[in-house]
């Protein structure tokens, strides 16, 4: 079975408030309507700053999630928790509350296992990621406490860094290879400059997620194929390593919402048929 591609929610709706990535509190019902016109096989969902109008933390609103799913056969498989890049899990952080801590724990326990998610998708980059060492050490122990919890609602985490590979490598080496990975974001790494073949020798067999995306060191996001991603070197990397995972798409937007995501599919379908059938 070829692997799915999906698109992170939000990209097929106008961008709210100029933001390049958020909940699409009015439209995300449609958006699943939208996924299977165009051809995806799932979506993945955006936990972001606005907790009170998102169905992913509402149990009440569970049951219409599912029958949306049901209809439009557009799985949700992962869940890409934004929340948590200005709402820290650690002590350390100014940004820190124990209502962030009650909402991955509810996201473990409830929201995940009653939605058939598997994936939670943690990104820590920048103020409020794993560079600061005290940070890195909250995390470590926080995430060390979860891994039973984790592991019990057949879960993982899947851990999107801006930490060097053999950094990233160092962190995750005491962790249950089955209940904390790596989410591969190949824009990201383009923007880090990162060395690609040392990125998957520190940590290519733990990834768990991947999101298509290109960049250049100078702008964030750029059109598929127009930045410094060698996508057949990533490819056939996770083909080495044996990925049988998803992708999620998560590339520049345009003023074309619908048109730009259909050329993102093929873009991303040419790459997967090559590698991966």
């Amino acid at each position: 079975m070829p692997p799915r591609i999906g698109i992170m929610q939000g990209r097929l709706s106008k961008p709210l408030n100029g933001m390049i990535q958020s909940f699409p509190k009015n439209s995300w019902e449609n958006e699943f309507y939208l996924a299977k016109d165009i051809g995806f096989k799932l979506i993945e969902w955006v936990l972001d700053e606005n907790i009170k109008d998102n169905p992913i933390v509402n149990k009440e609103l569970f049951s219409k999630i599912d029958i949306i799913k049901k209809k439009t056969e557009i799985d949700v498989n992962s869940i890409c928790c934004d929340y948590f890049m200005t709402n820290s899990l650690s002590r350390n952080s100014k940004s820190f509350r124990e209502e962030n801590l009650a909402i991955l724990n509810f996201l473990i326990e409830e929201s995940c296992p009653l939605n058939n998610i598997k994936i939670i998708d943690l990104p820590l980059m920048g103020e409020e990621g794993l560079k600061k060492e005290q940070f890195a050490d909250d995390y470590k122990n926080l995430l060390l406490k979860l891994e039973k919890k984790i592991l019990d609602n057949n879960l993982v985490i899947a851990l999107e860094t801006d930490l060097e590979p053999n950094e990233l490598r160092n962190f995750l080496k005491d962790f249950n290879k089955k209940a904390v990975t790596v989410n591969y974001d190949m824009g990201n790494s383009a923007f880090w400059k990162f060395d690609t073949k040392q990125e998957f020798l520190c940590y290519g067999q733990s990834i768990s997620n991947v999101h298509i995306k290109d960049c250049t060191p100078k702008d964030y996001t750029v059109k598929l194929g127009a930045g410094n991603v060698n996508f057949s070197e990533v490819f056939n990397l996770l083909k080495k390593n044996n990925y049988k995972a998803d992708f999620i798409l998560q590339a520049a937007r345009g003023q074309d919402e619908v048109q730009i995501a259909k050329k993102q599919l093929r873009f991303a379908e040419e790459y997967i048929s090559k590698y991966f059938l």
